[in-house]
């Protein structure tokens, strides 16, 4: 499955929002979120949070069959949980999602990771 991972710095004291952030995807705002991420065609989505000495900064993950058209649709949609999400990561990262292409890193996600948020859904 074509997939792309983009490591985003998370604003200086963010970390605990960001960290709500994903709770909330994963549990009042889960039902929105599974049908965003149908409706766009991402099959898994990781949301994992790097701590180091300079800074901390999230690695996710997207798998679709068409990716760039995710994002496309992402950065466009009109519906609220996508204007949530979007609101979401200029907030915590300080990054407009309209340049996301300029985040994309083609390198695996590194050892030190803790993963916070996986979903996955098989359209069987």
């Amino acid at each position: 499955m074509p997939g792309i991972v983009l490591t985003l710095p998370i604003v200086a004291g963010k970390v605990e929002a960001w960290r709500r952030f994903c709770q909330e995807m994963s549990s009042s705002r889960l039902q929105m979120y599974e049908a965003s991420r149908r409706r766009l065609g991402i099959t898994r989505e990781r949301l994992a949070l790097v701590e180091t000495a300079f800074r901390s900064a999230t690695v996710t993950t997207l798998e679709a069959q068409d990716v760039g058209q995710a994002l496309g649709q992402i950065i466009t949609s009109a519906l609220p949980f996508d204007c949530w999400y979007r609101e979401q990561v200029q907030e915590l990262h300080g990054v407009n999602l309209a340049g996301y292409e300029h985040f994309a890193q083609p390198v695996s996600p590194p050892q030190n990771q803790e993963l916070l948020f996986e979903w996955t859904h098989s359209y069987a």
